[in-house]
C-alpha cells in the first residue's frame, strides 16, 4: 500500500513537470489508485470482522450458550463458580445440601440485632458424637426442639453471605472461610473448617459409606444425630392458604462446624445441618405464579425432587436480561447490580439472545441434558443486599423498584430468571461420587426444543420491539 501510494505521487509530480508525459500512463495511474482503494477496503473489513469476533467472544458468541455455572453448597451462603457441574434430579451435585439453623424460638426473637442477644441459653443442641452419652435420652432430646433455617433476609443473619465455601481434595471436602473469622484473631478459632462430603451421605448405591457424618471423628451409626428442621417451604413465611411443608429430619454436622459458624456469623446457638439418604422433598407450585408443573416423562406422578433450594432444583438467568435491567437502573439514576444478587445456577448469554427471551422457553437442551423451563422466579429483598458491604436498600429498594416498573405480574411477583426441572429419572439423588451423572459445561450451547406459547405472547407484547 505504501509502495503504491508513493509510486502514484511520484507519477503525479513527473506529469506536472513534463507536459509531454504520455497519456497512456493515466491507465496505470487509475489501476494503482483502484488497487489502493481495494486494499484499504479489505483492511477495513478485516478490522471490523476481528472487532466483531472479539465482541462476540465477550458476549458468548452467537446462539445462546452457558456463560457461568454456580453451586451454593450451603443455603444462603456464598457461591462457587465452577467450569462444569453434575446434574441430578434435585439440583447440581453438592448444591444446597447444607443449611444453617437456629432453634425456632431464637429465630422468632430476632429483630435485626445480633442473634446472640436473644439466643435461648437452654435450647437443646444436637451432639456431634464427640461427647460421651450417659443414656439414649440425651440423644433423643434433640428431637424436642424444632430448628429453622437462617436467611439473610433477617439482618441478624446477613454475614452468611460472607461464608465462602470451596471444593477441595478432588471435591471430597468442603472448605469454609470467612473474612469475619480472620479479623477476630483474639478468638481461638481456626481460619477455616473442613466438611467431609461423599462418605457422609450413606448412599450405598453410589459408593457412599453408611454410618458416617460430616465430622470425620464420627465412627458409627450411633454418632449420627438427626434433628427436625424447618426448610424454605416450612418456615412459616407462607401466606394463608399456602401449603406448608412438614419439618425435615436433617443431620447435625458437629460442634466444630457449629462453633466456627458462630464465630463467622455472630449467630449464637446456630448449627450446620445437611441432607441424608432419607431426605425427601418435592417441588411445589408457587400459587402467585400460577404455572403448572411439567409432566413427568419417567413416572405417573409429578413429584419432582428438590434440595434445600426455595422452589426448584435449578435457576437459570440471562446476562442479556441483566444488561437490560442495568440499563433501566442507570436511566433512573441508580447503580447497576451484579448477577450474584440473583443467585443463579446457570447463566446464559449470546449475541442472538434478546433480553428476557428466556421467559418464552418451555424445554431446552444444555449440552446433552434436557430441562423443563418451568416457572418464573419472583425476587425478594435478598436481591437488594450488596454482597460485599452488606448494605441493603430495603423492601422497596433496588433492583426491586425498577423490576416493579416492567417485570411485575398480577400476583405481585417481580420476576428475574427461570426455574428449571431436569427431564431425567428421579432414582439417582446425586449424593454419591456421581461419576455416572450427566454434566453441563461452561460454553455448552442452549438448544430451544419447545416454546411456551402463552409466555411467548406476553414477551412479544412487552419486549419484541
Amino acid at each position: 500500500l505504501l509502495v503504491t501510494t508513493s509510486s502514484s505521487s511520484q507519477q503525479r509530480r513527473t506529469r506536472n513537470m513534463d507536459p509531454s508525459w504520455p497519456p497512456s500512463t493515466s491507465f496505470l495511474e487509475t489501476l494503482q489508485t483502484t488497487f489502493a482503494v481495494i486494499t484499504l477496503t479489505t483492511l477495513g473489513i478485516i478490522f471490523i470482522l476481528l472487532l466483531q469476533r472479539l465482541t462476540n467472544s465477550r458476549n458468548g458468541g452467537g446462539p445462546p450458550s452457558v456463560q457461568s455455572l454456580y453451586l451454593y453448597p450451603i443455603k444462603s451462603c456464598a457461591e462457587i463458580d465452577v467450569p462444569s457441574a453434575r446434574v441430578t434430579p434435585r439440583g447440581f451435585q453438592f448444591d444446597r445440601i447444607f443449611q444453617v439453623v437456629v432453634p425456632a424460638v431464637d429465630c422468632c426473637n430476632q429483630d435485626g440485632a445480633d442473634a446472640a442477644d436473644n439466643a435461648s441459653n437452654d435450647a437443646t443442641v444436637a451432639s456431634d458424637g464427640d461427647n460421651d452419652h450417659d443414656d439414649d435420652d440425651q440423644r433423643n432430646q434433640s428431637t424436642t426442639t424444632i430448628w429453622t433455617y437462617c436467611t439473610p433476609r433477617n439482618p441478624a443473619y446477613q454475614k452468611l453471605f460472607h461464608v465462602r465455601p470451596s471444593l477441595v481434595y478432588d471435591s471430597t471436602f468442603l472448605k469454609l472461610t470467612s473474612s469475619h473469622v480472620e479479623k477476630r484473631k483474639n478468638v481461638r478459632t481456626s481460619d477455616f473448617v473442613l466438611l467431609k462430603l461423599n462418605d457422609n451421605y450413606e448412599n450405598k448405591k453410589n459408593g457412599g459409606v453408611a454410618g458416617k457424618k460430616h465430622d470425620p471423628n464420627a465412627t458409627s451409626k450411633d454418632d449420627i444425630v438427626v434433628i427436625p428442621c424447618m426448610t424454605a417451604g416450612s418456615n412459616g413465611e407462607e401466606e394463608d392458604g399456602d401449603e406448608k411443608e412438614e419439618p425435615q429430619l436433617l443431620r447435625d454436622c458437629g460442634d466444630n462446624a457449629a462453633g466456627w459458624l458462630q464465630c463467622a456469623t455472630n449467630i449464637t446457638n446456630c448449627r450446620l445441618v445437611n441432607i441424608g439418604e432419607t431426605f425427601e422433598r418435592f417441588v411445589k407450585v408457587n400459587p402467585h405464579q400460577g404455572e403448572e408443573l411439567p409432566s413427568n416423562n419417567y413416572s405417573n406422578n409429578c413429584n419432582f425432587p428438590v434440595s434445600l433450594a426455595d422452589e426448584a432444583p435449578y435457576l437459570l438467568t440471562s446476562q442479556t436480561s441483566l444488561e437490560d435491567l442495568n440499563r433501566r437502573l442507570l436511566l433512573r439514576g441508580k447503580s447497576p447490580v451484579e448477577m450474584r444478587r440473583f443467585r443463579p445456577n446457570i447463566v446464559v448469554s449470546g449475541r442472538e439472545l434478546r433480553p428476557w427471551e428466556e421467559d418464552t422457553w418451555k424445554r431446552i437442551r444444555i449440552g446433552n441434558v434436557e430441562f423443563h423451563v418451568w416457572q418464573r422466579c419472583g425476587r425478594c429483598v435478598m436481591t437488594a443486599i450488596d454482597r460485599d458491604s452488606l448494605e441493603r436498600n430495603g423492601c422497596g429498594g433496588e433492583p426491586l423498584a425498577t423490576l416493579s416498573t416492567f417485570r411485575e405480574r398480577e400476583g405481585g411477583q417481580r420476576n428475574f430468571g427461570m426455574h428449571l426441572i431436569p427431564a431425567m429419572k428421579g432414582d439417582d439423588d446425586g449424593n454419591g461420587p456421581g461419576n455416572s451423572l450427566p454434566e453441563v459445561f461452561v460454553g455448552d450451547k442452549i438448544e430451544v426444543l419447545e416454546y411456551d406459547e402463552n409466555r411467548r405472547a406476553e414477551w412479544n407484547v412487552s419486549f419484541s420491539q
